[in-house]
């Protein structure tokens, strides 16, 4: 038996990164994979790459920073599923910035996308999870929530509060059978890291123990294990996959 036979999965920023990476695992391990994303051709894409492989997979448009998108997207999803067994909230926006160059617009772009996204999908979901007598959410937060980083003081702000909402939320439901944990990714190869170029990413690795990024397979490896029964006492926790970057 696969690891998520006959669940629900909803994936938001299911389209790139690691949450395409998780999207495409899960699909492996049995899931019906619920993919939300911006890009309408990248979607398909995936949905695609999951059916030709005897999988399921449905792709949703949505602009995770748009609380009008989410509704009409969950309401959607509310006609056609009854159940959403697990939800991870992957979507999210780095833009880099200090407290004195980030614009009042972007600080709120960041919030309304990584924490306001995040809050609305959850929000909407635990009375689902209610009403079926269990659930599970995975927050994908960051190393940058728990440790702080240069030059991102938005994105890493965010994925503070990405961090205590999480375990705030555990500790309200997990005597419900709801389990909600974070995965904190460090440093990993996805699209948002390419402005660093070949030779910023090399001087990136240099700091982390391991000595290398991750990719997004690894993490995703982390979110299986997390929706998952293998991960059935969890609750509440921030499970760093960062190379060891937090220990040092």
């Amino acid at each position: 038996m696969k690891k998520l036979d006959n669940k629900v999965v909803l994936i938001t920023g299911g389209t790139s990164g690691i949450g395409e990476a998780t999207a495409l695992l899960c699909a492996e391990h049995g899931a019906k994979v619920l993919l939300l994303g911006r890009n309408q051709e990248k979607g398909a894409s995936i949905v695609k790459l999951i059916e030709d492989v005897g999988g399921k997979a449905k792709f949703f448009a949505c602009d995770v920073g748009s609380l009008e998108e989410i509704h009409r997207v969950t309401e959607i999803i509310d006609r056609e599923f009854a159940v959403v067994d697990v939800l991870i909230n992957s979507a999210g926006i780095a833009p880099g910035g200090t407290i004195e160059t980030l614009s009042y617009e972007l600080w709120d772009e960041i919030f309304n996308v990584n924490v306001r996204g995040t809050f609305a999908f959850c929000k909407w979901v635990v009375p689902k999870m209610r009403a079926h007598g269990q659930g599970n959410i995975i927050n994908v937060a960051s190393t940058c929530g728990s440790v702080g980083a240069n030059g991102l003081h938005g994105y890493s702000s965010s994925k503070g509060a990405v961090t205590l909402l999480t375990k705030s939320m555990a500790a309200d439901y997990s005597k419900e059978n709801i389990r909600v944990n974070c995965l904190s990714p460090g440093a990993t190869l996805t699209p948002m890291m390419d402005e660093l170029g070949a030779e910023g990413l090399q001087e990136f690795a240099k700091m982390i123990p391991a000595q290398r990024m991750a990719n997004p397979e690894e993490i995703a490896k982390v979110a299986l294990f997390l929706a998952s029964d293998d991960s059935s006492f969890i609750f509440g926790a921030n499970i760093m996959a960062d190379g060891g970057f937090t220990a040092i």
